[in-house]
C-alpha cells in the first residue's frame, strides 16, 4: 500500500520530468528521474521479516464487571530487523480497556521478543471474541505500508452476575421449599430413621435392629425415610420490553443476575433447578443438579437478548407436563405488556405451585432514560400496583424489585 508520501514524491517526479521535457531542462529531468528511481528501489526492498505473535488469555469465562488480562507475544525470528511495525489487537467496542494498551510500535532485532499487555474491563453479559491481531508494517522511508492479520481469535463468555442470596432465602416462610435434599414421609432409601418391620430375607442384614431382636425374640430392620430432591423451576422474560432502561440497567439485565443468583443458591444446596426462558420463543433447560447445571445456566444467560412477545400462559401451558408437582416456581418478568399474566399465574397457584414472582420496576427504569412528567409518572404507578395487587390475589408472592435495591434485599419482601 502506498502512503501519502510515496504518492506526493511520485507525482512530483512525474510533473518534474514533464516540465523538464517542456523547457528543455535537463537538470529537473534527472531529478524527477531520481525520485521516481528511489521509489522504486525502495519498493524491492521488502524488509519483512518472520513474526511470530501469540496471545495469552488466562480465563475464557468471566462474571460481568469482571477484568481480563490479555498477554501478546512478538518474536522476531528472522536474521535482520523488522524495522518499524505497529501491533494492534481488535477489542470488543462492548468491552473498556482498564490499564495498559492494546496496539505498540516496535522495531526487533533478530531473536529479539517484546510483549504487549493490557487489561480489559467486561460490563456487558455476551459472548465476545478478542482478536484478530492486525500487523502494519511501514519500511524504512515510509514511502509503502503492509497490512496483514492474524486470524487469532480468542472466545470469551461473560456471565452475569452472581449475588449473594442465602439471607434472603432462609428467611422464608415456608424454609422446607429450600432445604436442598427433602424428606419425605414414606418408607425408603435414607438417613432418617421412619419405623421397625418384620425380616425379609431380600433384606441386608447391616439394617437389622439388634436391640429389638434381643427384646422381643424376633429379627426385626430399620425402615428409613425416603429423602427428594425439590426441583425448582426459574422462568426469565426475554421479551422486546424488557429492553425497558439503559444498557446497563433494564429488566433483562436484572433478570438475568436474578436468575443465576437463584440458580446458584440453589444448586449449591443440592436441588435440582431448571431454567426457562421466553421471548421470541421458549428456551427450556430440563432439571438437573451440580456444576454442570450451574454452568449450563449461566451460558444459557449469557446469550439472551431482549427479542419477541410470547405470552406467559403459553409457557405454562407447554411447561405443566414438565413441572413436578409442588415444585416451587419463580417468575421473574416486570409483567409489563402481557395480558395472560393473571390466568397463567392462577393456573400455576391451583395446582399447588409456590409461586414466586420477581417483577423489575419498567417504570422507574424508563425514569433512567426519558423525563417522565410527575402526574404521568403516578398514574403509571398506580397502574403497576393495581397490576401486581391483581396477581397476588391468586395466590402467588409478587416482589416489586426497584432498581437501586439489592436483589437480597428485594427477595426479603416475600417472606
Amino acid at each position: 500500500m502506498w502512503t501519502r508520501k510515496a504518492a506526493i514524491m511520485l507525482a512530483g517526479g512525474i510533473s518534474l520530468i514533464l516540465v523538464g521535457m517542456m523547457i528543455s531542462n535537463f537538470q529537473m529531468m534527472i531529478i524527477g528521474l531520481t525520485f521516481i528511481s528511489f521509489i522504486s528501489i525502495s519498493a524491492w526492498i521488502s524488509g519483512h521479516s518472520e513474526l511470530e505473535i501469540t496471545r495469552y488469555v488466562p480465563h475464557s469465562n468471566v462474571y460481568k464487571g469482571d477484568l481480563i488480562e490479555i498477554s501478546i507475544t512478538i518474536t522476531n525470528n528472522s536474521y535482520r530487523r523488522t524495522q518499524q511495525i505497529e501491533i494492534f489487537d481488535n477489542v470488543p467496542h462492548e468491552m473498556k480497556i482498564r490499564r495498559g494498551i492494546n496496539q505498540m510500535r516496535l522495531n526487533l532485532g533478530p531473536g529479539q521478543t517484546t510483549k504487549l499487555d493490557y487489561m480489559l474491563r467486561c460490563p456487558l453479559r455476551g459472548h465476545y471474541s478478542v482478536g484478530p491481531i492486525s500487523v502494519r508494517y511501514k519500511n524504512a522511508f515510509g514511502l509503502f505500508v503492509n497490512e496483514s492479520k492474524i486470524e487469532d481469535l480468542c472466545d470469551i463468555t461473560v456471565f452475569p452476575q452472581v449475588r449473594d442470596v442465602e439471607d434472603a432465602m432462609l428467611r422464608a416462610d415456608v424454609p422446607k421449599m429450600y432445604t436442598g435434599a427433602t424428606t419425605l414421609r414414606s418408607p425408603g432409601p435414607g438417613m432418617e430413621f421412619y419405623s421397625l418391620r418384620e425380616y425379609l430375607s431380600t433384606d441386608s442384614l447391616r439394617s437389622i435392629n439388634w436391640k429389638a431382636f434381643a427384646r422381643t425374640g424376633d429379627l426385626m430392620v430399620n425402615q428409613k425415610t425416603r429423602d427428594a430432591v425439590t426441583d425448582v423451576f426459574v422462568i426469565l422474560d426475554t421479551r422486546e420490553v424488557s429492553r425497558i432502561g439503559t444498557v446497563l440497567k433494564n429488566p433483562l439485565e436484572m433478570g438475568a443476575s436474578a436468575a443465576a443468583s437463584i440458580g446458584s443458591h440453589f444448586l449449591k444446596r443440592k436441588d435440582s433447578v431448571a431454567m426457562v426462558t421466553y421471548g421470541s420463543r421458549m428456551e427450556f433447560l430440563p432439571p438437573d443438579t451440580g456444576d454442570k447445571q450451574q454452568y449450563k445456566i449461566l451460558s444459557s444467560l449469557a446469550s439472551v437478548s431482549p427479542s419477541g412477545s410470547m405470552p406467559l400462559q403459553a409457557v405454562t401451558n407447554s411447561l405443566a407436563p414438565r413441572i413436578s408437582r409442588g415444585s416451587p416456581v419463580f417468575i421473574i418478568s416486570s409483567l409489563e405488556g402481557d395480558g395472560t399474566t393473571i390466568p397463567a399465574i392462577r393456573n400455576l397457584s391451583g395446582n399447588g405451585h409456590e409461586v414466586i414472582v420477581l417483577s423489575p420496576s419498567s417504570v422507574d427504569l424508563e425514569r433512567l432514560v426519558s423525563r417522565i412528567p410527575r402526574m404521568a409518572y403516578e398514574v403509571l404507578k398506580l397502574e403497576r400496583q393495581n397490576r401486581l395487587t391483581a396477581v397476588s390475589g391468586f395466590g402467588a408472592k409478587v416482589i416489586d424489585w426497584m432498581p437501586d435495591v439489592e436483589l437480597s434485599q428485594a427477595l426479603m419482601q416475600s417472606r
